[in-house]
């Protein structure tokens, strides 16, 4: 039986320290921009998706060129720092995403190529066990804990006492 390797990647030191100071550099620059809201918080504002952004682009145009509908507590230079503000972090956030999609969808398939070896490798060693093969047994009784409840106990007593 063979297992497919559909993927195998190698990161030098020299790509994993050019990863870290990337990945560093990005989390310094965007530090002294964000700021956490709690849930309760995040729940209570009016969100806003690329639909409605439209909206916002058509009313501050209508704004500016009447500004004598505009009511006095309204700072429509906040409002053009706020819309700035949300087009170039919501094209930040789409940017991140679709990179930390790709990153779990890799790290899942390499997780899930090295488990299945090593759980065909332990399989067999399971076997090699019963069988008596020299060195089999301390081996897979180190790694049979993974398992637990695994068989029944009839089983699990006899492989105990052996």
């Amino acid at each position: 039986m063979s297992i497919e390797n559909r993927i195998s990647i190698k990161v030098d030191g020299a790509k994993r320290e050019a990863i870290e100071t990337n990945l560093n550099g990005l989390k310094t620059e965007l530090s002294t921009l964000l700021i956490a809201l709690s849930a309760a918080e995040k729940k209570d504002l009016p969100k806003i998706g690329e639909h409605y952004m439209d909206f916002v682009d058509r009313a501050f145009e209508g704004a500016e060129k009447n500004p004598e509908l505009v009511p006095p507590y309204l700072k429509l230079d906040e409002v053009k720092v706020d819309m700035e503000a949300w087009k170039l972090l919501h094209a930040i956030e789409r940017d991140l995403e679709r990179l930390v999609s790709l990153l779990g969808d890799t790290a899942t398939l390499s997780g899930s190529e090295s488990y299945s070896s090593m759980l065909s490798f332990y399989n067999f060693l399971k076997q090699a066990a019963k069988d008596g093969v020299p060195n089999a047994k301390p081996l897979y009784n180190s790694l049979k804990h993974y398992f637990p409840g695994t068989g029944n106990k009839s089983n699990a007593n006899k492989t105990e006492e052996e």
